[in-house]
């Protein structure tokens, strides 16, 4: 009876870890930017894209700038944000795992029938080089997003950018 119910515990065990959804890892590493800013004040925002990578950066920035209070202004701007798209690329990392089954009573006498399986991981990186200006300073920074166990490029994106607009939101201090 005991042997049945540790079976059953670990089946259980097994099956929950094979069903359970696979969530998106996102970071970001940057230098750091802080500024102290006041509600109200205003933010020109320019974004170059010399990559071509369809995106909706621009919008999803100025959002999360008009959600902290900020103030969107093309002509006077008391901070301005010059934002650099550089690339979107797809890595893959693939690493030999050996089957210590096999191996392990036989060691290396075996060179014909040499056993081992791939484990590959696809990831995603965004990079972004942006410059923020005041009337008092300047400062500047490179963000690089990196994601994983996504399959649809939009749904990389999407990720990507979110995570880049929180970043540079998270720049402002009240």
């Amino acid at each position: 009876m005991h042997k049945n119910n540790l079976i059953i515990i670990l089946l259980g065990f097994f099956l929950s870890s094979c069903s359970s959804s696979m969530n998106a890892f996102v970071q970001t590493s940057n230098e750091g930017i802080f500024l102290q800013a006041k509600k109200g004040q205003s933010i020109n925002l320019h974004i170059n894209n010399p990559s071509k990578i369809n995106t909706n950066l621009e919008e999803k920035i100025n959002k999360k700038i008009q959600n902290l209070g900020l103030v969107l202004d093309k002509n006077d701007a008391d901070y301005e944000i010059l934002i650099n798209i550089v690339n979107l690329k797809k890595f893959s990392y693939a690493q030999r795992l050996r089957s210590s089954s096999a191996k392990f009573f036989f060691n290396d006498f075996d060179k014909i029938d040499d056993i081992f399986d791939m484990e590959v991981e696809n990831y995603y990186i965004m990079q972004v080089n942006l410059q923020i200006n005041s009337k008092k300073s300047s400062q500047k920074t490179s963000l690089l997003a990196r994601t994983t166990h996504l399959g649809n490029l939009d749904n990389v994106k999407e990720t990507l950018e979110e995570k880049i607009s929180e970043q540079i939101a998270s720049f402002f201090y009240f």
